[in-house]
Parts: structure tokens; sequence; C-alpha cells
């Protein structure tokens, strides 16, 4: 009879043993035959003035100049970026996972100030196929020679995100990546984030994740531009399709662009939001 009791008495401890006070691994691991579906909107906001014209310095400038020196001097460019993909996983492992990548339509718009999205440009030949190497912890690279450059360019920034060893509720996790710099071929800029996982749904099965971080130049490029900005955003992760299934980010970052034949420096303003989903594909 006590050891009925023991039993019993370990099954209810068990039972209502808080989730949130539990660990869990959060990984990216989808099933080989897996189809998953992808749309990702973007939009990048870029202005750009001479160093020193900041709103402060022109209210001390005489009406003439400031119009001459800050108002036309200043450039703006919104690009607005809607991709619709598949993603076929060939083989699934315990640290990598490789996906056909299919592209079926990349739609685009670029001018100054708000800017209407084009209408959908449907990608042909083998340019809209390309192997697809994810990790554990979410990092990924393009594989292959096939991808073209814009492609390259969309899937190929995509730094490791998630913590390598479980995690409970409350818990945050840090990382520092690695991303080109945008507007400035061939610079880097360094992000430390800092991750944290909010709360688990649907009976532990997704994971709701914030982060925030800073942005800084990283000169191992041999570059000396000036940087600095921030960032924010969540992802949730299904858990059973072991799949990032939702990523919001906004970056906001200036840098100070030196001209080199020793011009004067302009100062470039970017703010990029991003809203990718993903789900099962029929």
């Amino acid at each position: 009879m006590n050891r009925h009791l023991f039993l019993m008495t370990v099954l209810i401890a068990s039972a209502s043993f808080p989730l949130s006070a539990q660990t869990v691994l959060l990984q990216i691991r989808p099933r080989a035959g897996d189809t998953l579906s992808v749309r990702m909107n973007q939009t990048v906001e870029m202005s750009g003035a001479p160093e020193g014209c900041t709103a402060a310095h022109s209210r001390q400038q005489p009406q003439g100049l400031r119009q001459n020196v800050c108002a036309e001097a200043t450039r703006t460019m919104t690009t607005r970026t809607e991709v619709f993909s598949r993603a076929i996983v060939r083989q699934s492992g315990a640290e990598t996972t490789t996906l056909l990548a299919i592209t079926d339509s990349i739609r685009t718009s670029s001018s100054p100030g708000s800017a209407k999205a084009a209408s959908p440009v449907r990608m042909r030949g083998r340019d809209n196929t390309f192997e697809l190497r994810v990790s554990s912890d979410g990092g990924a690279e393009v594989i292959g020679q096939d991808a073209s450059d814009e492609l390259r360019a969309v899937f190929g920034q995509m730094p490791a995100t998630l913590s390598r060893k479980p995690v409970a509720v409350g818990e945050k996790w840090a990382r520092e990546m690695r991303l080109p710099v945008t507007g400035e071929a061939g610079a880097w800029g360094l992000v430390r984030a800092t991750f944290q996982l909010d709360s688990l749904g649907r009976n532990g099965s997704v994971a709701y994740i914030s982060m925030r971080g800073t942005l800084t130049h990283d000169h191992s490029d041999g570059s000396d531009s000036e940087l600095s900005g921030s960032m924010s955003g969540s992802m949730q992760l299904d858990r059973r399709l072991a799949w990032i299934t939702e990523t919001r980010a906004s970056i906001d970052v200036t840098s100070v662009v030196h001209s080199p034949g020793g011009g004067r420096p302009m100062r470039v303003r970017t703010k990029i939001t991003q809203l990718l989903r993903a789900g099962s594909g029929r």
C-alpha cells in the first residue's frame, strides 16, 4: 500500500511540475522528406547626407544654407522585397540539415521615398534552385554553385541564433554574429545579441523567443567606416516541425562612410524591417 501511494505521489508531482521550470532543447532539425513553404517580406529604408548635416547643425545655419547643404544633399531610398520559396529536406542529421531550396518568385521595388510593390517576377532556369545547409542552431549557408548572387544575399546571411544547450523559460543566451553591411560593398558589421526564451505554448510544442542586440563595425575587413545601431525582434520555433516558423526583426543602423578620395564623409542611416513566415508545404 505504501508503495502504491509513493508511485501515485510521484505521478501527481510529475503532472503538476510547471512547464516553465523544465529545460527544452531548441533545434532546427526537420525530417527528411518534409517540404516547407517560406515567405519573406523585407523593407530597407536608406537615407544619406554629408557628415555634420544633422538637424541641430542645420538649425544653426541661415535658411538658404540649410536648403543648399542639407536638404538638397540628403538622399533617401526605399527597397521592398518579397520572396516566395519552398524548402525540401534532403538529409537530416544531428548537427546539420541539407535542403533543396526552390524560389518560386521574387518581387522587388526601389524608389525614393515610398515605393509600391512591383508585379511578381517569375524566376526561370537554374538560378531559382540551390542547396542550403542549415545547422541545428539556425545558422545557414548556400552550398553549390547554382545560386545567383541575389539569392545568396537573401538566404546566405542567416546567422546561428539558438542555444546549443537546453534552456528554461526566462533563460537568456548570447550570440556574436557577422553580417554584411547594406550599402557598403565588402563591409561587415558585428552583432552582439541576447536571446531569451520568453514562454512555451501549445503544451510546449511552440517556443517564443525574443532578441535584442547592438551593432558595431567589424574592422577586420580593412574598412575605416564607423557604424552603430540596434536590433530587436522575436521568433517562434515549432518544436514538432523543428523549424522557425516566424521571425520578426527590426534593425536601425547609422554609419559614417569615408570617401576614398578624401571627400566629405557621408552619414548613412539604414532601417531594415523583416518578416519571415514558414510552415508545412502542400
